[in-house]
């Protein structure tokens, strides 16, 4: 119906699946498209519900019978079409699916149904054709599309419920190694899509995977422990450059495919920008151990550390003479970026970049030596580094910790929980105002001068116009001025020879979008180096996606076409997850967000863990709130779906990376 129809919505999104393969037909919660005359629904619906019956838990007989029923009777019309009694009785067992099934999968599938009954009943009672081409079948929530690296959140959450926090782990152990590591500091993309926020406020999505991992009374690389994989039964030798987020996950996913793999990373230890760019009071060191070198070991992997590419060792050694037959590029954006002054060329002492102060901060922790500092410190900048920076300044001294940000705190990119964290500490904020010089005497800071600002329009909208306000300069008093306004990777690493060209002005590594293959045969990339500076879980994700390329390309020269990956786009695409007519919450029983446990902020003068964790009990309770939002979403093809991307074009001088 059209009132269904999300707004903005394109029918060309649904025009083709892979390369050359016209969609036929494609069917979701919120309706249908037929692009084929000669496709029955019949067919088509009867491949939609058996997809349905695939996934339906069982828990509730609604569901469990109503799939059953449906697609039984779907398939025996293929050859004559649907009898009106078989219409008749199909309506019956979706507005029973629609109004008492436990969980969104039950009560969205009948959408579909029902409108075929009502506007296409003389195609239904019509013979269906032979599938002469294809289906691909997704089950998915908003939750999991909103996660880059599609974890089934209402599945590990279903597991907490039931009390096994072991399968739950398992769950996510599918998709990353870093089950404790990103529950704990995960930007939560999933709980902005959580549909419980319509009602009270978003399920504790994160914070539930870091309870899976914690209550297990032992690390992931456990599960690990005597699994290393027959060098029979290896499949090729690939390196991976840098032991981050994204390298860790690639060697994770290659050496459970079989793979040979060693990790040349550059520091002496693995975890990347986790380690020096997140704080311990957020994310403890020895956890990211555990959860990367340990699980790499376990499975049979190699890290070498203190080996840098350009410096100890180039692509050409790794391919021509080491003869790995693929390498992935997993390095970090490790450069802070200065506040573009002409301080800058010559700092003072007390004027660094963010990730320069949190090196030092995370060094002092590492090597159980004491650091303290005196005086008063101004941060610019309020995203998550910034507020990194200023709750480690405010642990580390005694003086006051200011922000200078040029918007207000409702436009701030920064984590509101972070935010909320700066707060409690005392950190004081200088909303509307950004940096004129930093004062230098005798080569050093004792203050930083900056001028209020004015936003033409709405002050909290991100994209208002800001202006100075003439007389306005103020100088704040300081005796470190930390610069906290972006991140950036080195890319003199790189000589011409490797043939790896460059992105978005070049600052990044140029990857193609779906296979993440460079301008170099060979040779994939992904995480910050591609994203620029990005969070724990994108990195994750692409990491997970050069695997499979990498696979792919050892096994016939050719990178894979991902049929789960290009369903997401679709979604994407059409909005079919924006709340709209039919799409909306059913009434629930009213359940308040559980409070997660936290250190007070008068005991947080050291380095421990602000966040505690749930408890059994509180785990459980929050686990409830989720209202398991599945929805099916299927395609029907004209031809055989390939399982071949098409081959990425020459990279351009002026192509640009996504940001």
């Amino acid at each position: 119906e059209s009132a269904n129809i999300p707004e903005g919505l394109k029918q060309e999104t649904f025009e083709q699946f892979d390369n050359g393969n016209p969609i036929d037909a494609f069917v979701s919660h919120r309706g249908f498209f037929v692009n084929n005359d000669n496709v029955r629904l019949v067919r088509v619906l009867k491949d939609y519900w058996k997809a349905a019956e695939d996934h339906a838990c069982g828990k509730c007989t609604p569901c469990r019978n109503g799939t059953t029923v449906i697609h039984s009777i779907l398939e025996d019309a293929q050859e004559k079409g649907l009898t009106e009694n078989q219409l008749e009785e199909i309506k019956k067992y979706c507005i029973i699916m629609e109004g008492a099934s436990a969980c969104g999968l039950g009560q969205s599938v009948p959408a579909a149904m029902l409108g075929a009954i009502t506007h296409f009943h003389d195609d239904l009672v019509k013979p269906a054709d032979k599938n002469k081409g294809d289906f691909f079948s997704a089950v998915t929530a908003p939750c999991i599309e909103a996660c880059p690296a599609k974890v089934n959140i209402p599945r590990y959450i279903d597991y907490i419920q039931e009390n096994r926090p072991d399968l739950s782990t398992g769950v996510l152990l599918q998709k990353y190694p870093f089950v404790g590591s990103c529950g704990r500091v995960c930007v939560r993309l999933c709980e902005s899509a959580c549909r419980r926020k319509e009602l009270e406020a978003p399920v504790d999505i994160k914070n539930l995977k870091r309870y899976a991992a914690d209550s297990l009374k032992h690390n992931v690389n456990e599960f690990f422990k005597g699994f290393k994989i027959k060098v029979e039964h290896k499949k090729g030798k690939v390196a991976i450059v840098g032991a981050g987020p994204a390298g860790i996950t690639c060697a994770y996913h290659l050496l459970l495919k079989g793979f040979d793999v060693d990790i040349f990373e550059a520091a002496d230890r693995s975890g990347g920008m986790t380690l020096t760019g997140i704080p311990p009071y957020r994310l403890p060191k020895d956890l990211v151990a555990d959860e990367s070198t340990k699980v790499i070991e376990n499975l049979g992997g190699k890290i070498h550390f203190n080996k840098a590419l350009g410096r100890d060792f180039t692509l050409d050694d790794l391919q021509k003479k080491d003869h790995y037959q693929a390498v992935f590029i997993g390095i970090g954006c490790k450069d802070g970026s200065p506040l573009g002054l002409p301080e800058d060329k010559n700092p003072p002492k007390g004027y660094m970049t963010g990730i320069e102060f949190l090196r030092r901060a995370e060094q002092a922790v590492k090597n159980h030596e004491k650091l303290e500092i005196e005086g008063d410190t101004v941060v610019v900048g309020c995203g998550n580094v910034a507020m990194d920076c200023c709750r480690t300044a405010t642990r580390l001294g005694d003086g006051k910790v200011s922000i200078v940000y040029r918007r207000t705190e409702a436009a701030a990119p920064a984590d509101k929980v972070e935010l909320h964290g700066a707060h409690e500490e005392g950190v004081h904020f200088n909303w509307l105002c950004t940096q004129k010089r930093v004062v230098i005497e005798d080569g050093q800071v004792p203050g930083l001068e900056c001028v209020r600002l004015e936003a033409e329009g709405d002050p909290n909208n991100r994209r208002a116009k800001l202006k100075e306000i003439p007389g306005s300069e103020f100088i704040i008093p300081c005796r470190r001025v930390i610069a906290a306004i972006g991140q950036q990777m080195d890319t003199s690493i790189f000589k011409p020879e490797d043939n790896i060209k460059l992105a978005w002005r070049d600052t990044c590594v140029y990857a193609d979008d779906d296979t993440l293959m460079t301008s170099r045969p060979g040779v994939f990339a992904g995480g910050d180096c591609v994203l620029g500076p990005a969070s724990f879980i994108e990195a994750m994700a692409q990491g997970e996606l050069a695997a499979e390329s990498i696979e792919r390309y050892i096994q016939d020269g050719q990178a894979p076409f991902n049929k789960r990956r290009q369903m997401s786009k679709i979604i994407a695409k059409s909005g079919l997850f924006k709340n709209g007519e039919g799409d909306h919450c059913r009434p629930q029983v009213k359940r308040e967000r559980v409070p997660l446990p936290e250190l007070a902020p008068e005991k947080r003068k050291n380095f421990d863990e602000v966040e505690l964790g749930f408890t059994r009990e509180e785990a459980d309770e929050e686990a409830q709130r989720c209202m398991r939002c599945y929805r099916v979403v299927s395609v029907s093809t004209q031809k055989p779906i390939s399982d071949t991307a098409v081959k990425p074009a020459p990279a351009k001088e002026t192509a640009t990376a996504k940001q």
